[in-house]
């Protein structure tokens, strides 16, 4: 049987798993992506710690490297896709660093690596694995620490002049000038209205404003504004018990979720949005409300596509990082041979 190595670089997490043609993983083994990085503090510090897990993954279930067919990455980015290597990710401390991960794993095992963004990675294996398998044209939004998106388009996988074509999470959906500035240094962007690390920034401007006095009242109160995780896990966990703070905020959410969504929608003309993520999996319900505003914002005609949460779940990146190696997609190889 011949395997493949998947890989899922996240802000939190390091996953390297051991799969198979079919989508099947075998197994998968993990680490603290912030320990790895601190542990060496240098630009091959992700690559060393994609290097041990492997090697661990193979001997624990007694895998030769020889059965290898070749390493799939999904990887937060930015990337340089033609060299492999993440440029000044804003999600990692010693994030002044460009993380070199391709050209070492193919120096030290001797197998084509195929690296892109992860959910540009995602997209790919929704299409393979998942809810796209039937789809021409898809994309793939997640919620989770930011607002990441992956496209296909007549079942072309863009990648853009530097495999960058997918930063959903950062168009404009409040243009005013006081408008909260995202993580990436821009204002009034998606990702800093209604992803992970967004909404406690959202809640704590609304707290100190116009809702102040819901605030006052709400569940809510006290949770630490700069735990990011935390808030956001007792935000949606208070909404679904009615809190009145919680409820207005997450309506102005919802509302900037469907510019969001009606902004893709105008862009790729979709067939299937697939909507993945630990807040989407985790509150589905609760994240497809953006749908009652969304035709506030689409042009008249416009096909408006199916909406679904990812079956793939937490694996749509390990799972599309399978599909990478064994149906690599045709627009990297041409992009990484120009």
């Amino acid at each position: 049987m011949s395997y493949c190595i998947c890989v899922d670089i996240g802000a939190t997490r390091l996953r390297v798993g051991l799969g198979i043609r079919s989508g099947e993983i075998l197994d998968i083994v993990e680490k603290s992506t912030r320990e790895i990085v601190l542990e060496w503090k240098d630009e091959l510090s992700i690559a060393r710690g994609i290097e041990d897990l492997i090697r661990r993954l193979l001997s624990k279930n007694n895998v030769d490297l020889d059965k290898i067919v070749g390493i799939g990455i999904g990887s937060i980015g930015p990337l340089d896709v033609r060299r492999g290597v993440i440029v000044h990710p804003p999600n990692l401390p010693l994030a002044d660093i460009d993380y070199v991960v391709k050209d070492y794993l193919e120096d030290k095992f001797g197998k084509k690596v195929v690296m892109l963004n992860d959910c540009v990675t995602a997209v790919w294996g929704e299409k393979w694995y998942g809810a796209g398998k039937e789809c021409s044209n898809i994309v793939y939004v997640t919620f989770s620490t930011g607002i990441g998106g992956g496209v296909i388009v007549n079942d072309t996988l863009l990648l853009g002049a530097d495999g960058n074509a997918h930063e959903v999470g950062h168009v404009t959906v409040d243009p005013r000038p006081d408008a909260l500035r995202c993580g990436c240094g821009g204002i009034g962007h998606w990702e800093a209205y209604c992803s992970g690390i967004g909404i406690p920034r959202f809640c704590k401007l609304l707290a100190d404003n116009e809702l102040k006095s819901l605030y006052e009242r709400s569940l809510i109160k006290g949770v630490d504004f700069q735990n990011y995780d935390l808030f956001t896990r007792k935000f949606f966990e208070y909404l679904k018990q009615n809190d009145e703070f919680c409820k207005q905020v997450f309506e102005k959410i919802s509302f900037f979720n469907a510019v969001g969504m009606s902004t893709v929608i105008h862009y790729y003309n979709p067939e299937i949005i697939i909507i993945g993520g630990s807040i989407a999996i985790n509150n589905s319900d609760e994240i497809l409300q953006f749908r009652k505003y969304l035709n506030l914002f689409l042009m008249r005609g416009i096909r408006v596509p199916e909406f679904r949460i990812s079956p793939l779940g937490d694996y749509a990146i390990l799972k599309g990082a399978i599909a990478l190696v064994f149906n690599t997609p045709p627009t990297y190889v041409k992009f990484v041979r120009e």
